[in-house]
């Protein structure tokens, strides 16, 4: 039997939520906590199936994979998205009754696995047997850490390397273009969960390491450090696209001044071209928030710890602007300022990640804190009823695993 298991990180965004969706810079960093999709092809029998265990969306289905077949191109094709979603739902409307009633994730979930597995195995031209695929993650759905994106990654990831095993006999590591490759099927399965993404989680959950992203240009890949990070869950589920939305609402109602403060998180992101082409001086009134990826650059190869400690200042001075424009948007919550002033008491710099409205807080840990301030701090969240999970930013993207079993 073979088994492949494809993994992809999460992501926090580090500067730009929601300004990305106008034109302005994002900057994100994949996380030490991953997802993994294990597919194990199983003897073919008469009527093959698919044995779809999904259990963080409660999902454990065994679907007919004749009918699915039927919407296979067979051979590579530039899909029409919504005309592709229409006989996903079609399908899977007739070959699992009851379906217009699960939970939105669940639907999203499906029509995922159908989407990736029709547009990247179904333009292949081969045959295809009974198998088991299940997911697996430490990310919590819906908290703004990137699952959505991180499962389509290992959702497209595992049917690219399932096409190289049935062509050439042998699976190798994801090389450039199939991590292109995809990175571009993880972007249309997560417009099937979030309408209009913009395109920095499947890439940066694909890649890995720093992403650099304006919307309408390519991203920019660059090595991150290693940062270590208190990832806090508030605790508070919230709505992507209803938070989107909000933000545009405001930005209708207030466009001067809502212009105002995207401009501000576009100067604290500041693009990867800008970084090429300015000096620190010419930052002028930015000086004290110039250029994070400078910093993070020099926090990769630090010549000094004086450097070390300087480039850390910074970037909690980043982190702080950054939260604070943000809930000028409207896109805190009580809970999230409640975690940023436990924080506060202890030294450290906090902030919302994603959409907001509840989700995470990312909490900086610089290498200098003692560990008795980061066992009080974790104590004192714990204890006011948020969960904690120390991890570093930063590190491999996408990665593929593959065995046979007698």
């Amino acid at each position: 039997m073979d088994i492949l298991e494809v993994s992809a990180p999460g992501k926090v965004i580090l500067h730009g939520e929601h300004s990305v969706m106008y034109g302005k810079t994002a900057l994100a960093v994949s996380l030490g906590l991953r997802s993994s999709v294990v597919l194990r092809q199983q003897e073919p029998t008469e009527c093959p199936v698919i044995n779809v265990k999904f259990p963080k969306v409660d999902l454990d289905e065994i679907l007919p994979l004749k009918p699915i077949a039927e919407i296979f191109p067979g051979q590579p094709v530039r899909v029409d998205h919504e005309d592709y979603i229409n006989k996903i739902n079609t399908v899977l409307c007739h070959i699992r009754p009851g379906f217009e009633e699960l939970k939105d994730t669940q639907k999203n979930s499906l029509r995922a696995l159908l989407y990736a597995l029709a547009g990247i195995f179904g333009t292949a031209n081969l045959d295809i047997t009974d198998f088991t695929i299940e997911l697996s993650t430490d990310l919590t759905v819906g908290a703004g850490t990137g699952s959505s994106a991180s499962f389509a990654t290992c959702l497209c990831g595992v049917f690219v390397k399932l096409v190289q095993l049935k062509t050439t006999g042998e699976v190798l590591d994801f090389s450039d273009d199939e991590k292109k490759l995809v990175s571009g099927w993880a972007f249309n399965c997560e417009r099937i969960m979030h309408g209009a993404p913009s395109g920095i989680d499947n890439t940066t959950c694909t890649f890995g390491a720093l992403v650099s992203f304006k919307k309408g240009q390519v991203p920019v890949l660059r090595p991150s450090p290693e940062l270590r990070v208190l990832l806090v869950d508030s605790g508070v589920s919230r709505e992507t696209i209803r938070l989107a939305a909000a933000v545009a609402e405001l930005r209708e109602c207030y466009s001067s001044a809502v212009g105002h403060i995207m401009d501000a998180m576009d100067n604290v992101a500041v693009t990867a071209e800008q970084v090429r082409v300015l000096q620190v001086s010419d930052v002028g009134f930015f000086r004290d928030a110039y250029l994070l990826v400078v910093l993070l650059q020099k926090l990769v190869q630090p010549e000094s710890e004086e450097e070390v400690n300087s480039a850390y200042k910074h970037l909690n001075e980043l982190w702080e602007m950054n939260h604070c424009l943000l809930a000028s948007l409207g896109v805190s919550h009580p809970a999230l300022e409640t975690i940023r002033a436990i924080a506060h008491e202890h030294g450290l710099a906090c902030k919302l990640t994603g959409a907001g409205g509840g989700g995470n807080a990312i909490v900086l840990v610089p290498p200098h804190t003692q560990e008795t301030t980061v066992t009080s701090l974790k104590t004192k969240l714990v204890s006011s009823g948020y969960k904690v999970t120390d991890t570093i930013v930063g590190g491999p993207g996408v990665t593929v695993h593959y065995k046979t079993v007698q």
